[in-house]
């Protein structure tokens, strides 16, 4: 099937319609990428509670009654019978919206912080994981985005417990901080990054996936005559890998010769992928040739999650199709003993009545980044944007089959009309005279940097790095790298900055 093209204006996934004026530097010479729009932009700060009858129901239930009165509460979520409380306590900060006016840029043409002045951020809540247990028969969809029919399996009965995050710190106590980036890898174009012990993995988008173990450097697998040649400006190629935590076997995320989406999988040996180990997890035909997500990341129960976009083919509405896996996240479980997965028991929509039973959340634009808070299962989501904002979103588990808005809504403006009930708002959006794409980062944990424990880090890929502190986003004074491409987490806590020039250890200058 022939692609339709489209008009990639920044590297990777910052792009913008040829009907919109765009005056850019070369990424390739300068990794500030600037933008000249008629009209002006809004950055806002959305900030909400997290206090609604679901979660509460979900974790009075899990203690008194057992699971099966909780996979009765979920199916009347999925039928959507929410009902939210409001905050009624002293304690708990409303929702509020902070809303400036475009950022201008000083005399020394340097794009200031993009907030000064911000709403108090709610302390986070402890999201409740609900082990899988058994899984029963899944009649999924008949489609061509699989590539065999589901086999549902019936895995170990598995507890997960949850730990109550460091609640995030006061802004003033990271005012002064200073990061610096140390290199500790030059692999260019890299695109995530995955642990086993203390190796680390490396894709880069061109088609290599590097093995690094202290000094030594070698290519684990490569993938270059498996993905399109790499040309600047392309969002095709590697995107993610990851490494399953009960079998070791290596994962990765790529567009194929015919630019449609493949996750497959590889035992490893030593380290080094065994060719004809390979199996095909998860295909997606992608109508166009961009907008892929891509990144990979197993939960602590073994399903793997990917972020899918909605493909660039359908003016976003690929991602409101229930009947596709794209403009998503996705909840599968890869098979131990075969090609394809099954679906976990608690996935929203495991039925696959309301969606598909893949789909964590849908609504999505372009979620080229996301980060696991593995203390609270939150995931971090960056969305890329089109022509007007970028957004940070958050999903916590109540909001599992929710809908992030895409193409309704860009960011907390409206784009489209007749939207669906209860959509979930990003958590902070910003304009195009501030960065060009959103990198999601991880709270810092232990990370090495005790000023930003607690604290969200967040980035865009032109430079600015953001932290989310007790009363809002503040704008951190960072080194910069050339071109953020995402974040990683080491088995230390440590935080990485993964960018076009290397891997890089997050640390205090």
């Amino acid at each position: 099937m022939k692609k339709p093209a489209f008009v990639a204006k920044a590297i990777l996934c910052a792009e913008v319609e040829e009907s919109v004026g765009v005056s850019q530097a070369s990424p390739f010479l300068n990794t500030r990428i600037s933008f000249d729009y008629s009209g002006s932009f809004v950055s806002r700060l959305r900030l909400f509670t997290d206090i609604n009858f679901s979660r509460s129901a979900l974790n009075l239930l899990e203690k008194s009654q057992g699971q099966d009165k909780i996979r009765e509460v979920r199916t009347m979520l999925n039928l959507g019978f929410r009902c939210i409380v409001p905050a009624l306590f002293a304690s708990i900060v409303l929702t509020a919206c902070q809303t400036d006016g475009p950022t201008a840029r000083g005399a020394d043409g340097k794009i200031p912080d993009p907030v000064s002045t911000l709403p108090r951020v709610p302390q986070p809540t402890v999201s409740s994981l609900v082990a899988t247990t058994s899984v029963a028969p899944v009649s999924a969809p008949s489609n061509d985005d699989n590539i065999a029919d589901i086999d549902v399996v019936v895995p170990p009965t598995t507890t997960s417990t949850t730990l109550p995050p460091a609640l995030p710190p006061p802004n003033s106590q990271f005012s002064d901080l200073k990061l610096g980036f140390e290199q500790i890898s030059p692999i260019e174009k890299v695109t995530g990054i995955a642990w086993l012990g203390d190796v680390m993995f490396a894709s880069t988008q061109p088609g290599p996936i590097f093995k690094i173990d202290g000094e030594t450097t070698e290519v684990a697998l490569d993938l270059t005559a498996d993905t399109h040649r790499f040309q600047p400006g392309s969002e095709r190629g590697v995107l993610g890998v990851a490494i399953d935590p009960r079998d070791q076997r290596l994962f990765v995320n790529y567009t194929d010769q015919n630019d449609d989406t493949l996750v497959v999988s590889y035992e490893m040996d030593n380290g080094v992928a065994v060719l004809d180990s390979r199996r095909e997890v998860l295909f997606i035909d992608q109508p166009g040739l961009g907008h892929n997500g891509g990144r990979l990341h197993f939960d602590r129960l073994g399903n793997l999650l990917i972020s899918s976009g909605d493909g660039g083919g359908s003016n976003g509405w690929d991602a409101q199709d229930t009947s596709k896996l794209l403009g998503a996240i996705l909840r599968v479980t890869p098979n131990l003993d075969s090609p394809g997965y099954s679906i976990p028991l608690d996935n929203p929509n495991a039925d696959g009545i309301s969606d598909r039973p893949e789909v964590l959340a849908r609504g999505f634009r372009n979620p080229w980044s996301f980060a696991v808070d593995e203390p609270t299962g939150e995931i971090w989501i960056g969305d890329v944007g089109n022509k007007l904002v970028e957004e940070l979103s958050v999903l916590r588990r109540v909001d599992w089959g929710g809908n992030f808005g895409w193409p309704y809504f860009e960011g907390n403006t409206r784009k489209n009309r007749n939207e669906p009930a209860d959509l979930v708002f990003p958590v902070y959006d910003y304009g195009h005279d501030v960065g060009v794409a959103v990198m999601a980062g991880f709270p810092c944990r232990g990370c090495g940097i005790p000023e930003l424990d607690g604290a969200v880090l967040f980035g865009d890929m032109s430079g600015p790095i953001w932290a989310i502190g007790a009363d809002g986003v503040s704008r951190l004074d960072a080194e910069r790298v050339y071109i953020l491409t995402g974040w990683a987490k080491g088995p230390d806590n440590s935080l990485y900055a993964l960018a076009y020039d290397g891997i890089f250890r997050v640390v205090k200058r």
